[in-house]
C-alpha cells in the first residue's frame, strides 16, 4: 500500500434545479440576491420530467455510461419532492440504478415528511446535505424560517431509517462564529445524527462591515478546530471535516487541482436549469448559459485576482465565479486573504498530521474514502 498517494472519484456530477420555493428565509439568501436576478418566470426554470430525462440520458451516453451523481437543488427541493421523484423512478426503471447515485441539498425541515411519503426512495439517497449554521440561537437567527430543534428531531427520525451520508453544511456570515458551527457539528456527530462537516463563506454583494475582527476570530477558531482534529487523530479518530481532510491530502501529495474549486468549467460537471446546461446553478440563467458555452471567459475571471501567481492556487483553483461576478472586489480579495491564511494554519501542522497518519496506519486513501470524497459535492473550499 502506498500511504502517501490516493485515487479520487471522477464520475459525472449533474446538479438538477428542482424549485425556487423555499421556507427558510435565510439572511442574505443567494437565490434572492443573485440567482433569481432575472426576468424569467421561476416555474419555467424548474424540473420537467420528460425534458430533463432526455438531457440526463444524453449526458450519460456522451460519457460512455460513466458513473454519475444527480444532485437535487433549490430553493428547498423537499418542498416539491413530487417534481423529482419521477426522475429517480424512471432512471431506475430504465436500468440506471447501478450507475447513478442521488443527493439532496436541504434545510432539513421536511425530512420526516419525505421519508414517510417516499420511504424506499428516501433510503436510496446517497447524501443529504443539511444546512445547519451553528447552535439553536445562531442557526435560528440566520435561517429564520427554520428551527434547529425541529431539524434535530428530523435527523433523529432518519437515523433509525437511513444508512447513508448526512453532511452538515454551514454557511458563514460575518456575524457568525465558525467555532459555534463546529461545536454544533461535534454534538450532532457524537449523537450519530450527522457524519460529515463542511463550511464555507457566503457569496454576497455586501462588503464586510468589520473585516479585521472577523479575520482574527475566524483564524482563532480554526486553530482551536485544528488542535482538536490533531488530538482526535492521535487517538486514531479521523474527524470527517471534509475540506480539511482534502486540504491535508493536497498538501501531503503536492497535488494540483488544475481547475476552479467547484469544477464549473469541467466537461464532467453539469448544472441543469430549465432545460439548459449552465456553468453554475447559482448564477442568473442567461449568464450561466453564456459562461458554460464560453469556459475561457469563466477562467479569465481569475486573471484579475492574480490567481495564477497565488501560492494556494494549487488547492483553491480560483475564487467562486459567483462571488467574483456579483460580489465586490474588496470582499472577494478578503476571502482570498482568509483562505491563504486558512491553508497556512493547516500547513503549519502538516508534518505532525503526516506522522500521526503513519503511526496510526491511516493511508491517504483511507482519508479520502472516509471523508474527503464528499468534497466534490460541496463548494469545495471555504
Amino acid at each position: 500500500m502506498n500511504y502517501f498517494d490516493f485515487q479520487e472519484d471522477n464520475g459525472l456530477i449533474i446538479n438538477l434545479f428542482v424549485t425556487s420555493k423555499c421556507n427558510a428565509r435565510c439572511r442574505e439568501c443567494i437565490n434572492q440576491t443573485i440567482t433569481n436576478n432575472s426576468n424569467l418566470d421561476p416555474e419555467k426554470l424548474e424540473v420537467n420530467t420528460e425534458r430533463d430525462l432526455k438531457i440526463i440520458k444524453a449526458i450519460l451516453q456522451k460519457h460512455n455510461e460513466l458513473p454519475a451523481t444527480i444532485c437535487f437543488y433549490g430553493g428547498e427541493p423537499l418542498l416539491e419532492s413530487h417534481r423529482f421523484i419521477p426522475i429517480i423512478e424512471k432512471l431506475d426503471n430504465n436500468g440506471y440504478d447501478h450507475q447513478i447515485k442521488y443527493m439532496v441539498y436541504t434545510n432539513g425541515e421536511n425530512l420526516v415528511q419525505f421519508f414517510k411519503k417516499y420511504p424506499e426512495i428516501a433510503q436510496k439517497i446517497w447524501i443529504y446535505a443539511v444546512s445547519i449554521d451553528g447552535d439553536e440561537f445562531q442557526h435560528n437567527r440566520f435561517r429564520i424560517g427554520t428551527d434547529l430543534k425541529r431539524i434535530e428531531e428530523n435527523l433523529k427520525f432518519i437515523k433509525k431509517n437511513y444508512r447513508g451520508n448526512v453532511l452538515m453544511w454551514s454557511t458563514l456570515r460575518e456575524e457568525q462564529s465558525l467555532l459555534n458551527c463546529f461545536e454544533e457539528f461535534i454534538r450532532l456527530y457524537n449523537n450519530g445524527l450527522v457524519n460529515h462537516f463542511f463550511w464555507h463563506w457566503l457569496e454576497t454583494q455586501e462588503e464586510f462591515k468589520n473585516f479585521r475582527p472577523y479575520f482574527k476570530n475566524y483564524i482563532d477558531d480554526l486553530k482551536i478546530i485544528i488542535d482538536y482534529y490533531v488530538t482526535q487523530l492521535k487517538k486514531a479518530i479521523l474527524l470527517p471535516i471534509a475540506h480539511l481532510n482534502e486540504l491535508v491530502l493536497y498538501l501531503i501529495t503536492k497535488k494540483q487541482r488544475n481547475h476552479t474549486a467547484c469544477g464549473a468549467e469541467l466537461a464532467t460537471n453539469y448544472d441543469l436549469v430549465g432545460g439548459e446546461i449552465l456553468a453554475c446553478v447559482d448564477l442568473p440563467f442567461e449568464q450561466g448559459k453564456e459562461l458554460k458555452k464560453n469556459p475561457d471567459k469563466l477562467l479569465s475571471l481569475k486573471n484579475n485576482l492574480g490567481c495564477h501567481q497565488c501560492n494556494i492556487h494549487f488547492y483553491c483553483g480560483g475564487r467562486c465565479p459567483v462571488q467574483i461576478l456579483y460580489g465586490t472586489s474588496v470582499r472577494t480579495r478578503q476571502y482570498c486573504e482568509l483562505l491563504r491564511t486558512h491553508v497556512q494554519i493547516v500547513e503549519q501542522r502538516l508534518s505532525e498530521i503526516k506522522n500521526i497518519l503513519t503511526e496510526k496506519n491511516i493511508s491517504l486513501q483511507d482519508v479520502y474514502n472516509h471523508s474527503a470524497f464528499i468534497v466534490r459535492y460541496t463548494d469545495v473550499t471555504p
